[in-house]
């Protein structure tokens, strides 16, 4: 089982994919965490880190990396 979208076939920019993937920022823990959620089911989170950036993780714990951007990090959450 697979925690990553495909990408829509009529995506043609980084942004279209966002349209499709809702990203929520909570301000209840620092740093800052995005919960990232399609069609209304938990994906994934992301995690601001002072040094690393960005860490994304889905929601079975996945580790998919560290980013320089938020942007950057979101998109790791679709395979190409």
């Amino acid at each position: 089982m697979t925690d990553l979208l495909d990408t829509p076939e009529s995506a043609t920019t980084p942004s279209a994919h966002r349209q499709e993937l809702d990203w929520i920022v909570t301000d209840v823990v620092a740093p800052a965490v995005w919960i990232g959620r399609y069609q209304g089911t938990f994906v994934g989170m992301i995690e601001e880190r002072d040094l690393e950036g960005y860490t994304a993780t889905t929601r079975l714990g996945r580790g998919l990396g560290n980013f320089e951007t938020l942007e950057a990090a979101q998109e790791a959450f679709y395979r190409r």
